[in-house]
């Protein structure tokens, strides 16, 4: 079998697949759009990876254990990547949120600092 082509139908299939779930995980608000373009260029420069490179040089020293295990490990670190992105976008939006809420609250305060300053300016006033 030939393991340059398996690996380049393999990056090629990555790349695809990424893009996929790049779209999906958009789509639902689990990714924010600057990391959803991160993980789209990913995907992207997989799939040109399997078409335009030829692994058949290193491919030789490689069995076929080394190449199911770099598989996996592959797969294991791209899902754990959309994983963190996915906390990080999370993180980032709770963040956003929390600012906003400062700011009313900010606001807020402003107000009733107002409204005291107004009444202690009637208290002075009917004191005298």
């Amino acid at each position: 079998m030939d393991y340059g082509l398996f690996l380049r139908v393999v990056l090629v299939l990555a790349g695809v697949l990424i893009l996929l779930i790049d779209i999906i995980l958009l789509a639902k608000r689990r990714l924010l759009e600057p990391i959803s373009m991160v993980w789209g260029f990913a995907g992207i420069i997989f799939i040109v990876a399997g078409i335009v490179l030829h692994p058949n040089g290193w491919i030789k020293y490689m069995s076929e254990a080394g190449m199911a295990l770099m598989i996996i490990l592959g797969f294991c670190v791209v899902y754990g990547l959309f994983y963190a992105s996915c906390h990080l976008s999370d993180i980032i939006r709770k963040q956003t949120e929390m600012a906003m809420n400062i700011s009313l609250l900010n606001q807020e305060i402003l107000e009733l600092k107002r409204d005291i300053a107004e009444h202690d300016k009637e208290i002075d006033a009917k004191l005298k």
